[in-house]
């Protein structure tokens, strides 16, 4: 191969995260290696909004944060997962401009239909061992959320009613009805 020149995929390092050289592509850098994705669409972003608003309108003891949120995983391999929804004790994070370093006590995510199934799992995991005590994720298309917590995985129908935190509750159905009906 006289004259090719072999490429190294960018591994991507704590240090590079802090000086800001991650483009603004990169939407998310699991164990060094860059991701990208491409963002959701309407209805992902509505759903999104409205679990937000049923976290927001529960006056918890809880900062609440959506919009793919900066989840440092891990400084060494970087690993930063973009969440969501989050929400977090105000005990034990305050708000600094920056990715979230302690597990949220609440990660929401909508899988979008172009998430693989390896991608979700995953992620699922990466989560579980860095300490999140609740996953919702939910499958608008399947019409179903997934529930990780206490050790457990949970499937809830879209009748259901699940529990996002402490006396915060929705049903699937009602979302995906809202989202049908445009926000009217």
């Amino acid at each position: 191969m006289r004259g090719a020149v072999l490429e190294r995929e960018k591994v991507w390092t704590y240090e590079d995260y802090l000086s800001g050289r991650i483009p603004e592509e990169v939407s998310e850098v699991i164990r060094g290696k860059e991701v990208r994705k491409m963002p959701t669409g309407d209805t992902h972003g509505f759903m999104e909004a409205l679990i937000t608003g049923l976290l927001l309108k529960s006056k918890g003891p809880y900062i609440v944060l959506s919009g793919e949120v900066a989840l440092l995983l891990s400084r060494s391999p970087l690993t930063l997962r973009g969440a969501d929804v989050v929400a977090i004790s105000k005990d034990r994070w305050k708000l600094k401009g920056g990715a979230i370093e302690v597990p949220p006590d609440l990660i929401v995510e909508i899988v979008s239909p172009s998430d693989s199934l390896p991608y979700i799992l995953e992620k699922m995991e990466d989560y579980r061992r860095w300490g999140v005590k609740r996953q919702i994720w939910v499958f608008p298309e399947d019409r179903e959320v997934v529930v990780v917590a206490e050790g457990s995985l949970k499937v809830f129908g879209e009748d259901e009613e699940v529990d996002l935190l402490e006396g915060v509750k929705f049903r699937l159905k009602d979302l995906l009805k809202e989202v049908e009906d445009g926000g009217d």
